[in-house]
């Protein structure tokens, strides 16, 4: 059974690296972008039920079906078997950091942000319970802290492939890319602090072990993570 965490600074290359680990492992990847997609498409049609019907599904399809039936039934539950699982909560999982609402500071948010934690959780247990999963972000490394067969990677890199990779996957000229990549790495500081009471998502002590993905590029590094 594997279960592989990825987190890191805003272009480390834990989404590069994810994938690549997800295969070579023969698990399931999952990150932001598959959990919106998954959310998205929590409700099936009729007519895509009937073309499932006609094929057996791939191995994606049997996984995305799985993630969405996590979300539905943290949207049933909730955290505590409260139902609370709203666009907030769904936020936390889908959003960009830098894109996830702010706080209005009153004990009413407080207790949001506990009924918002318990379902991330939730459904980041939910995952790793699938046995056989690479979970990038989210805060997965801290949630799964003391699951013992999950491996927490942390990822740096240098300022300037950070930027390339920004600017590659996004699509953004380099002072775009620059400006994005402080707006998120301070969001994603702001989110360990709020949701899991972390001054620095960075710390070396979160992680089993931290790789600088400019010193070993990303293939070697993934051969480490195997």
């Amino acid at each position: 059974m594997s279960i592989v965490t990825l987190s890191g600074l805003t272009g480390g290359g834990a989404r590069r690296l994810g994938p690549g680990i997800a295969r070579r492992l023969g698990a399931d990847y999952v990150d932001r972008l598959i959990l919106t997609d998954a959310a998205r498409h929590a409700g099936a049609t009729v007519a895509a039920l009937h073309e499932r019907e006609e094929r057996p599904p791939t191995r994606g399809e049997r996984f995305t079906g799985m993630l969405q039936r996590i979300l539905e039934r943290a949207a049933v539950s909730g955290a505590a078997g409260d139902p609370y699982f709203g666009p907030s909560t769904m936020s936390l999982l889908t959003e960009e950091f830098e894109e996830l609402p702010q706080p209005t500071i009153t004990r009413g948010h407080e207790i949001e942000d506990e009924k918002y934690h318990d379902a991330l959780a939730q459904v980041i247990n939910d995952l790793a319970a699938t046995g056989n999963v690479v979970i990038v972000g989210r805060g997965s490394p801290v949630i799964l802290k003391d699951q013992p067969t999950a491996l927490r990677v942390g990822t740096v890199a240098d300022w300037e492939d950070r930027v390339a990779r920004v600017m590659e996957v996004d699509r953004l000229e380099r002072d775009e890319a620059e400006r994005t990549i402080v707006a998120r790495d301070q969001a994603r500081a702001y989110y360990y602090k709020r949701y899991f009471d972390i001054d620095d998502p960075d710390d070396p002590k979160l992680y089993h072990f931290v790789l600088n993905t400019s010193d070993l590029g990303i293939e070697y590094a993934t051969t480490i993570v195997i």
